[in-house]
């Protein structure tokens, strides 16, 4: 007896006994009983012979073109200028630039910025990066509500940044946030850090927003700050900007093509498009 014919034989003994033995949420307890015996001994309860087949699994079509909008302050708006030079001449990107100098987290919950990054059409993707303007104290009306970096700065920090998260949670679309680097100076690299710890906190619980570490690329072997590393060439060259903050536009390429990489691999849509 073949397996198909056999598990339906075996089915039908026991809808039978079932329906002659009790009543009927006995046996469908009883039904739900046995094709749990079967499913445990190995027998199929739909084998493959009662399926399509050669049904191949359908890939979404290829998109003619998809949006980039990158948002958060002036570290932003390089990496905007990056990926802005690396796509102009390909058509089928878009790169929207939403993100706005001297902003950030303490002085605004920037989520009028997402309105901006859907505008005229709907973004495909999200980049953020923030934080090289939040080493101060959260104000409200002109009165100081949380000193910075005391317990209740970072719940207000982080708050803010999981609100800016979970707004784009009903977009769907992937999010790239990019990680602050090491700074020049050391009181600001630990203050990076804070922030980077609260983002990546927040993140943590939520899929639709993936992180992308900056700190090992922009230290030297002693995990200090390096103001020269290889660029995408492979080169050693100058990376950041004289103010020890900023990068170079070797330094913001290098990281447009790493958010690039892991739109890819987030997203459908910029999978299928070639390279």
């Amino acid at each position: 007896m073949s397996v198909p014919t056999m598990t339906m034989h075996l089915l039908g003994l026991i809808v039978a006994f079932c329906l002659c033995f009790g009543t009927a949420a006995q046996a469908q307890q009883d039904l739900q009983a046995g094709e749990l015996l079967l499913a445990r001994a190995g027998v199929p309860l739909f084998p493959a012979a009662f399926l399509p087949r050669g049904k191949v699994k359908e890939e979404p079509p290829v998109p003619e073109k998809v949006a980039v909008a990158v948002t958060g302050d002036s570290l932003a708006d390089g990496i905007w200028g990056a990926l802005y030079r690396r796509l102009v001449r390909d058509k089928r990107y878009a790169v929207r630039r939403v993100a706005r100098n001297s902003t950030g987290f303490t002085t605004a919950g920037l989520i009028d910025q997402i309105e901006d990054a859907f505008k005229p059409t709907p973004a495909d993707a999200i980049v953020m990066m923030v934080g090289a303007n939040d080493r101060r104290s959260f104000f409200v009306n002109g009165k100081s509500k949380a000193l910075f970096a005391t317990p209740s700065w970072q719940d207000l920090y982080g708050g803010r940044a999981a609100a800016f998260m979970d707004e784009l949670k009903g977009r769907d679309v992937p999010v790239v946030w990019i990680l602050l680097p090491v700074m020049r100076d050391e009181t600001a690299s630990r203050d990076a850090k804070l922030i980077n710890d609260l983002v990546r906190k927040a993140a943590a619980e939520r899929p639709w927003v993936h992180t992308l570490d900056t700190w090992a690329l922009t230290a030297d072997a002693d995990g200090e700050y390096a103001a020269y590393f290889k660029d995408l060439n492979g080169k050693t060259r100058l990376m950041r900007d004289n103010d020890g903050v900023h990068f170079t536009p070797a330094g913001y390429e290098l990281i447009a093509e790493s958010v690039l990489n892991l739109l890819r691999e987030a997203s459908p849509k910029f999978r299928l498009l070639p390279r």
